[in-house]
């Protein structure tokens, strides 16, 4: 082969070099999983029931099936402005769960509720003071006899499908936990989630015994197909986790229930729960 035959070759396949590179979108925003010990900035950074703030709740009687009106207002001594609001709610048994922006009017707060059962009912309000996040929580009784379980889907989530990977596979408590949403509808991934409040996923969770509540919201919002979402169990134990997100114009829920280990264990093989991944769909709540 001749020199110029050689420099030809060459320059071909410097020029598919370039088109290889080409495609490659190199400032394109990824995803970044945090350390597991890198926990400071993912602990929720909130007080419970603090003595200076008084939830006043007047839920009337809830009956079980039937929508409730709920007003409440909220005291402060120290007089810090109250911001982004939230109201949630679940049953001591974490299968209810509603997300709801309450009304503000003359002073006091208002939200309707539906209770799908007869039973204990938890009420987390979490505002931002400034400082940080305030929880005031709440107990009530709704009365009647319809029981059961929340319907799992809804016919607008027909279509959706929701991959949840746990990272790391094994969570303890102290170190942070990432949940990687990979959110597809009919097959093809989801790439133009709207926002919630500015994010693409809001995420509340509960320990079995109401005792430990996390709101988290995803910090890196590129619009899908995969949302992380991450944060840190305190407490170890069963954790109830309902994650949102919103596709043509419809917010939708999903579920997920994990273990929290106070130590590492062994690792067992096989399975969804050894491979920290799991196939959910959206429920309606």
């Amino acid at each position: 082969m001749n020199l110029k035959k050689i420099l030809m070759v060459f320059l071909l396949l410097l020029a598919a070099s370039f088109d290889a590179q080409a495609e490659l979108d190199f400032g394109q925003e990824v995803l970044v999983i945090p350390d597991t010990h890198n926990e400071k900035p993912y602990i929720w950074n909130v007080q419970v029931n603090p003595h200076e703030y008084e939830l006043i709740l007047e839920p009337g009687q809830p009956l079980a099936g039937e929508p409730a009106d709920f007003g409440f207002s909220i005291n402060s001594k120290s007089g810090e402005a109250i911001g982004d609001l939230h109201v949630f709610i679940t049953d001591k048994e974490l299968h209810a769960y509603k997300h709801i922006k309450p009304e503000f009017n003359n002073g006091r707060y208002r939200f309707v509720y539906n209770a799908p059962w007869a039973g204990k009912y938890r009420i987390e309000a979490v505002f931002n003071a400034g400082n940080g996040w305030i929880n005031l929580r709440k107990d009530i009784n709704v009365k009647g006899r319809r029981a059961g379980h929340e319907a799992f889907g809804h016919e607008d989530d027909k279509g959706y499908s929701v991959k949840a990977k746990l990272i790391p596979r094994k969570i303890y408590a102290e170190h942070v936990v990432t949940v990687l949403y990979e959110l597809s509808y009919n097959g093809t991934p989801i790439k133009g989630l709207e926002k919630i409040g500015g994010t693409d996923m809001q995420v509340a969770a509960w320990d079995e015994d109401l005792k430990e509540f996390i709101y988290a919201t995803s910090k890196q919002n590129l619009g899908g197909p995969e949302v992380a979402v991450s944060f840190v169990f305190m407490r170890p134990g069963k954790h109830a986790i309902f994650a949102e997100f919103k596709h043509n114009g419809i917010v939708r829920k999903v579920d997920l229930v994990v273990n929290v280990y106070e130590e590492p264990q062994h690792q067992s093989s096989g399975g969804s729960e050894s491979s920290g991944v799991r196939d959910l769909r959206p429920s309606d709540g």
